[in-house]
């Protein structure tokens, strides 16, 4: 039969439940922008394509600003551009993620190792 855990263990089991609830909220909020290539519109430069993501990579606004974009002849370029600003988007993700995993919970994701010992130590 598994013995019982400590008072010190379910102490560290609701600290970290606290912190990873407090990511929660923190990360639910966040929204990624990637912006990609710019052309000029009366006098501005704005991007051709913006991208949002939120921090679990699912697509929440696509815009495509630069309508010479829609012509079918510029389907492989729009292809390219949406490529390019989706994986923009996600690696900015992924560093924000981690960093601000590493800021609240106070460990390296990239360290599973010491996530580990972090957990069970």
């Amino acid at each position: 039969m598994p013995s019982m855990p400590s008072m010190k263990d379910l102490w560290k089991y609701k600290e970290m439940y606290t912190k990873y609830k407090q990511l929660d909220k923190k990360l639910k909020s966040l929204v990624i922008r990637a912006k990609e290539w710019t052309y000029t519109e009366n006098g501005e430069e704005k991007p051709q394509v913006v991208i949002d993501i939120s921090w679990e990579m699912k697509l929440k606004d696509l815009h495509i600003n630069d309508d010479s974009l829609l012509d079918p002849e510029k389907k492989s370029q729009l292809e390219k551009l949406l490529i390019a600003a989706i994986q923009k988007a996600q690696n900015k993700a992924q560093e924000v993620v981690a960093e601000q995993t590493k800021e609240i919970l106070g460990v390296d994701t990239n360290d599973l190792a010491g996530m580990m010992w972090w957990m069970w130590d």
